[in-house]
């Protein structure tokens, strides 16, 4: 049993995967306007790969299409190809833009109406005033809507978190109070030649220089390239690859992001002055201040972040998004030229401190084979550094290592160690959650903020949130930002408010003043990382699989410059588009179609809530040590977890309102 927990992980992924292949290489649905349908092949030769819904403006592949007046058109899910064969001339006869968008109606427009040519295409208006309102912001004209779960399967999934919960429940309160045997570990090291090559001294450095790489092109990329998201690689790169792809990351490899991070991986040779140099030159070395040795810092720039990110729509602006790069690369050289090893990493790096979190929950640990052997080390190298690599980067000691937290998978122990007895081993999911562990009330937060924001990112996508916003707007007469800024700060506080009086019930029906509220608030926190990890995922997949496809021909021309257009990087001129790699032209579909990412979706949302319910049960049982104590305690608990969850799945019903030209 313990070594199906390790391999579980695995297999849900290959299965995953495996979905997603059957998807792409099943055939595709044609149907005809005039009634009956046809089987046709989802890539005929020469015929088009993908095309815009008429309905919601997505672009999608030709799994579900229709012939209407000798064209082919192309849908993302039977209920916009319904509506479509419903009234085709509604959607077919040309219309003004503006019209459609913002009054939700459809003025016939013809040739000599007032025209604006965008992105290659010429658009009609129904007047010189629409026709002005496109041009301040064409963009914003082309919002397609991605449906969410349908109702049936909702409704399915609610029933399910229900049935889950409770008969999990009944499970645990009826098992035995026994100790479990800890889980299997596999060790990765046995594989023949990878410790030589994770103790390479070339090995890091070069990963290291390949994402630096891609660091460079991101940022030149936003300042010098189209401003357009969709023509640009900055955004896309970003916000749907590496945020979008690092919630994967961290499940399966916990901190392995740090090992090759370009902003500290930059800053380390800034302060080495070159790549030759072990030891460093620049650095005062002073100590972090011993009232920030928390990750308080890290969690203001995470909202901080967040706020600019969401209020600002800097995912969809290629020069924001260099800024925000820059400026993290700008934290990391300052912290590393002021102070002593890597504090900026330690405390103050929010992606290092929410990917911190998670890899509690991760699959992947680097720990000592023995930790009696460090304990008893004399030379402790793999803290003080050696001639074969460099200090641990953040001052942790091997022999008390127990958790991923604040481990950044440098690997420098591996290398330092003198009797190898450091290694890298694959585990259960939870391993460190289910553990005694250490908690704090800092990262007790940042776990309930997380599990805010992560829904906040989800909600503000909505129609739901737009109409909240422009509530607050109206009665209190507030301009844009305030509002947005009140609004969340009432959605990040809504579930802190909740969780925290679900505790303090908790404690009372446990019916025992040895354990006090604050201990049991801080503990439990920690309960709620796999709903929020996996909602994350979730989300993610859903950008993932959907826009993710579209790196291959942006590379091909990152800055996105158009036909004819002069441009100048860096000194650097030129005349017309880039085509790299041959791919600038090619237009490829989504990964899954809408049907099977909701399904995805689902189960991420059920495994991650199943998760939660194992490891507050665990924390209950730590907490209370009488049985009835435990019992009790959790069903505040267990309410939370089923709220959470099904407030996770009415996210994933609602329609996400997105750009277009970010995709």
């Amino acid at each position: 049993m313990s070594v199906l927990r390790v391999a579980f992980p695995y297999l849900l992924f290959a299965s995953l995967v495996l979905l997603v292949v059957i998807d792409r290489r099943s055939g595709g649905n044609e149907v005809r306007a005039d009634g009956g349908a046809v089987l046709a092949a989802p890539s005929a030769a020469g015929g088009p790969r993908t095309g815009r819904d008429p309905i919601c403006a997505m672009d999608v592949g030709d799994r579900l299409t229709a012939v209407h007046g000798g064209e082919r058109w192309f849908f993302c899910s039977e209920k916009c190809r319904e509506t479509f064969l419903a009234a085709p001339a509604r959607y077919t006869a040309a219309s003004c833009l503006v019209c459609r968008v913002d009054e939700e109606r459809r003025t016939p427009v013809a040739a000599g109406s007032p025209a604006l040519t965008w992105q290659g295409t010429t658009y009609l208006f129904c007047g010189p005033a629409h026709r002005d309102r496109f041009a301040a912001d064409p963009a914003g004209y082309f919002v397609h809507s991605m449906w969410g779960l349908p109702p049936w399967l909702y409704a399915v999934s609610v029933a399910l978190v229900l049935v889950l919960s409770f008969g999990l429940f009944e499970i645990v309160a009826r098992r035995d109070r026994g100790g479990e045997p800890r889980p299997a570990r596999i060790d990765l090291f046995q594989i023949p030649g990878l410790r030589r090559l994770l103790r390479h001294p070339a090995t890091r450095p070069l990963g290291q220089l390949a994402l630096a790489a891609v660091f460079v092109l991101i940022v030149l990329a936003g300042l010098y390239g189209d401003q357009l998201p969709s023509r640009n690689v900055a955004p896309l790169l970003t916000w749907t690859i590496w945020w979008g792809g690092l919630v994967v990351l961290i499940l399966f490899a916990g901190k392995a992001w740090c090992y090759v991070c370009p902003w500290d991986a930059i800053a380390g040779w800034i302060e080495k002055v070159g790549l030759g140099r072990r030891r460093s030159g620049l650095s005062l070395g002073l100590s972090w201040p011993r009232r920030l040795r928390n990750i308080w810092l890290a969690t203001g720039f995470f909202v901080f972040l967040t706020w600019l990110e969401l209020g600002f729509g800097v995912t969809m602006n290629p020069r924001a998004t260099a800024v925000v790069a820059l400026g993290m690369l700008t934290l990391a050289l300052v912290t590393v030229l002021v102070f002593e090893r890597r504090a900026f990493c330690r405390y103050a790096c929010l992606v290092g401190r929410v990917s911190g979190l998670y890899a509690l929950f991760a699959a992947a640990e680097v720990r000592p084979v023995d930790p009696g052997r460090c304990r008893a080390c004399a030379t402790k190298d793999c803290y003080g550094g050696n001639e074969r690599g460099e200090p641990c980067p953040t001052g942790l000691f091997p022999a008390a290592l127990t958790e991923n937290t604040y481990c950044i998978n440098c690997l420098e122990c591996v290398k330092t160690c003198p009797e190898a007895n450091m290694t890298v081993r694959i585990r259960p999911w939870g391993g460190d959650l289910a553990g005694e562990g250490r908690p704090r009330k800092d990262e007790a937060y940042l776990a309930l903020l997380m599990l805010s924001i992560t829904g906040f990112h989800g909600l503000t996508m909505t129609a739901a949130w737009r109409d909240a916003r422009e509530w607050i707007e109206d009665a209190l007469h507030l301009p844009y930002v305030p509002a947005f800024t009140l609004g969340m700060a009432a959605i990040m506080l809504g579930p802190l408010l909740i969780y925290a009086a679900l505790v303090k019930a908790a404690v009372l029906l446990s019916r025992t003043r040895e354990v006090g509220y604050g201990k049991a608030f801080v503990r439990f926190a920690y309960c709620v990382l796999p709903i929020a990890l996996f909602y994350h995922l979730a989300h993610n997949l859903e950008h993932l699989l959907m826009e993710g496809q579209k790196v291959i021909p942006i590379l091909s021309n990152p800055f996105g410059f158009a036909p004819g257009e002069r441009w100048s990087v860096l000194g650097i001129t030129g005349t017309g588009p880039w085509n790299l790699f041959g791919t600038a032209a090619w237009s490829l579909p989504p990964l899954i179609d809408l049907p099977t990412l909701w399904l995805l979706q689902v189960l991420l949302v059920l495994v991650g809530h199943v998760y939660s319910l194992w490891i507050a049960d665990r924390t209950a049982r730590r907490l209370y040590p009488r049985r009835g104590d435990a019992f009790r305690s959790q069903l505040p608990m267990l309410a939370g977890m089923v709220l959470f969850s099904i407030f996770s799945l009415w996210l994933l019903k609602q329609p996400m309102e997105m750009r277009t030209s970010a995709m």
